[in-house]
């Protein structure tokens, strides 16, 4: 075998077999291969900014591309950021709608529908009439879906009867793919470049990231809003960037401040969750210790989720396909709570399955 050949093999060999001696970790690795949790890609921690377990399922390896769907929003959110440390975008109170005069005039427009802005967008609060949990909703992804120009479905939408700011300035939650989507198209008109080209320039290449794909519209728009396909550890080292506030390896990607904004609470979900800038906000509990953890994060269906716990140093990427399934992220949040937090947590005591 060729050297560079071998070399490769040992390193896919050598990310496929435990980094610690954390019986805890195999003990959830031995409950995935049987099928206790079903339909798990991988599985990796790391701490401190290191990769300390790593493990692989069905067939995947190191170097596999994983669709973690709407994770892609997260990044999303990352990427304006960019464009406004570049000086393409002043902030995230940039008006939606003056970026897209060259596909005017657009239907069902108003003052309302004016005042949309990028961080409407991004805390899902915007008036546009869209909600993923109401299939009769104009806004609804399937319907997006359906249509071969996506951008010109999404600019034609109504908007939300009684619509209504709170006093901080925010509508009510309503989850919105087509909004996440419309922003790669706005930073396009932004920063003069393809959302594959702004987001290797910016993101990508600086990271190190070399092997992903973009899930496209029908007439080859990049969909913002989900199906990036990323390796485990390129998911990880997006992560990273961010619980280092926008620094890698000493040079800054992101604007200071953009990352805390990013991953704090901006609306509120329900009694438990939030949701910063197309970040989830909550806490996970050890079932060890009882402790709850802040946590910020990117969750896709499928159960999909890339964590971050501040007071740990811990980072988690659990990649799935287990999509439109029932429990399918109660799944992914009982692996994080029931093995990986007692794993690394400070006076644990695993109890056993």
């Amino acid at each position: 075998m060729p050297f560079k050949l071998m070399a490769a093999a040992m390193m896919i060999a050598a990310a496929t077999l435990p980094l610690s001696a954390n019986t805890t970790i195999d003990e959830l690795v031995q409950a995935t291969k049987d099928g206790e949790y079903k339909n798990i890609t991988s599985i990796l921690v790391a701490k401190d900014g290191v990769v300390v377990d790593e493990y692989y399922f069905a067939g995947r390896d190191v170097r596999s591309l994983h669709n973690t769907r709407s994770v892609t929003k997260s990044l999303t959110s990352m990427a304006v950021g960019a464009a406004v440390y570049q000086g393409a975008l002043l902030d995230e109170n940039e008006r939606v709608f003056q970026f897209f005069g060259d596909v005017g005039p657009h239907d069902n427009m108003s003052d309302t529908k004016r005042e949309i802005t990028v961080r409407d967008l991004m805390t899902m609060s915007s008036a546009l009439a869209c909600n993923d949990s109401d299939p009769a909703s104009p806004g609804y992804e399937d319907k997006m879906h359906e249509r071969a120009n996506w951008t010109e479905f999404v600019l034609n939408l109504p908007t939300m009867e009684g619509y209504a700011r709170n006093e901080d300035g925010f509508g009510p939650f309503r989850y919105c793919t087509a909004g996440s989507f419309l922003i790669g198209q706005l930073l396009e008109r932004a920063v003069g470049l393809s959302m594959d080209e702004f987001t290797d320039d910016v993101l990508f290449g600086p990271l190190g990231i070399r092997e992903y794909e973009w899930y496209r519209s029908p007439s080859a728009e990049e969909q913002t809003g989900g199906g990036l396909l990323l390796s485990s550890r390129s998911l990880w080292k997006v992560a990273e960037l961010v619980r280092a506030g926008g620094m890698w390896h000493g040079r800054r990607l992101l604007p200071r401040g953009w990352t805390s904004a990013m991953t704090s609470p901006q609306v509120s979900v329900d009694e438990t969750t939030s949701y910063g800038y197309l970040w989830w906000v909550g806490e996970f509990k050890s079932v060890t210790t009882g402790a709850s953890y802040p946590a910020y994060y990117m969750s896709g269906n499928g159960g999909n989720k890339v964590v971050v716990i501040p007071s740990l140093k811990l980072v988690t990427v659990i990649t799935s396909t287990n999509y439109n399934t029932p429990g399918m992220h109660e799944q992914t949040t009982e692996m994080l709570e029931r093995y990986i937090l007692p794993a690394y947590e400070r006076g644990a005591v695993h109890q056993g399955r």
